[in-house]
């Protein structure tokens, strides 16, 4: 069988997820690339795959889209239930390690990550199984600032890729996330020299309409939960303009 390696992406939409995508097309240059793209009940699903449609046409890259909605039922996140109030976070708070700490549980879904990575790594299996092309499997997260969540970290990927030999037929597989290390700042200053179109990357937690903007459509951003502040702050930290739609 082949060795040679295509890549398979989990995105999500946001500047991270995108930027993944964007660096493996353009400087990894894998012989295949296919974008999956997971449905587990998010109040921002709409705005989501809207972005990602945009950039799957974008990097003519095909998108797959999985049904994870049991995930969403079990999931007690503010992100899956839609009827939950998102307090404003003012950018002061984001530095704040006790207020983090607070807030990590009312985003937090089940073994998302890892799940993530699982279904990635089926389908890189299923094309090696099937078609003796080998996919290395890639994930946007990178590192957070000021309290580490469990499952964006080396060690946390380190541990999939030994659960990846024993899950796997043959093995050889690999889960990449190449943001790991970087600061959101960071991963906004690699996108811009990547050519990332940001107005089509959406990272708001709350979801706020659709807004039409020089006969474009483009997804409107709250301005106020954790995930906006986050990011109005890399872009202004990195230097780079940011023309994403804020509602406020």
């Amino acid at each position: 069988m082949s060795e040679s390696r295509s890549a398979i992406n989990m995105i999500s939409g946001g500047v991270d997820s995108v930027t993944t995508a964007y660096y493996v097309n353009k400087e990894l240059k894998p012989k295949n690339q296919l974008l999956i793209f997971c449905n587990y009940k998010q109040r921002t699903y709409d705005y989501e795959e809207f972005c990602i449609r945009q950039i799957s046409k974008a990097l003519d890259v095909p998108l797959k889209i999985i049904d994870l909605k049991w995930l969403g039922d079990i999931s007690t996140s503010v992100l899956t239930h839609p009827e939950k109030e998102i307090a404003e976070t003012k950018e002061a708070d984001l530095w704040d390690p006790d207020k983090a700490r607070q807030r990590i549980l009312k985003w937090w879904d089940p073994c998302r990550n890892a799940v993530l990575l699982l279904v990635g790594l089926s389908h890189a299996e299923s094309f090696y199984i099937s078609k003796g092309e080998r996919y290395d499997v890639h994930i946007g997260i990178r590192r957070e600032t000021p309290v580490v969540m469990k499952d964006n970290t080396p060690e946390f990927l380190e541990e999939m890729n030994r659960a990846a030999e024993q899950a796997t037929h043959h093995g050889g597989y690999r889960l990449l996330a190449p943001l790991i290390t970087y600061d959101k700042d960071k991963v906004v200053e690699l996108g811009e020299k990547l050519g990332v179109p940001w107005e089509y990357t959406y990272s708001c937690y709350a979801g706020h309409g659709f807004r039409t903007v020089k006969g474009r459509k483009l997804p409107v951003h709250c301005a106020i939960c954790s995930n906006c502040a986050r990011r109005k702050l890399a872009f202004r930290d990195a230097g780079v303009k940011d023309p994403s739609i804020y509602a406020q």
